[in-house]
């Protein structure tokens, strides 16, 4: 854990997988209606659920620990964006599997402003930002 922790405070700099920039994109149902508070703490859950993925999948063949460092090293850009169906985070998270991108749904534990279980945020990368892009290139800005 102390080594994730200093690659989450290192320097931004450092080598790039392949030179490539790096980025992760959160993406909320705007269809639920949700505060901007729950937003941030759903947003919050999607990054570490992304981070944990990419660290638990350090030697793998697509390279993910490598990626993750390098997105780390480049100060960990995020963007939040957003869909308004759950049919349109269903589909984005089938088609960011197929190509091979880290995608999390995030589901809400049910205290608060939604039911137990509602899929709320997805989570997709860190990956190559013409990876993400690819994908989310048609959402708006939440």
């Amino acid at each position: 854990m102390s080594a994730l922790l200093r690659k989450l405070f290192a320097t931004v700099g450092g080598s790039v997988v392949g030179g490539a920039p790096m980025k992760m994109v959160l993406v909320v149902r705007s269809d639920l209606g949700l505060k901007k508070g729950k937003i941030a703490s759903q947003c919050a859950h999607a990054a570490v659920l992304c981070c944990m993925r990419a660290a638990s999948a350090g030697g793998d063949a697509a390279g993910r620990g490598k990626m993750l460092d390098a997105w780390l090293r480049q100060g960990q850009p995020k963007i939040v964006l957003r869909v308004d169906s759950l049919q349109e985070l269903h589909l984005l998270t089938e088609r960011a599997e197929s190509s091979g991108v880290i995608a999390e749904i995030v589901r809400d534990a049910g205290r608060t402003q939604v039911a137990s279980g509602t899929e709320t945020v997805l989570g997709l990368g860190p990956d190559r930002t013409e990876a993400i892009d690819s994908l989310v290139a048609h959402l708006k800005l939440l």
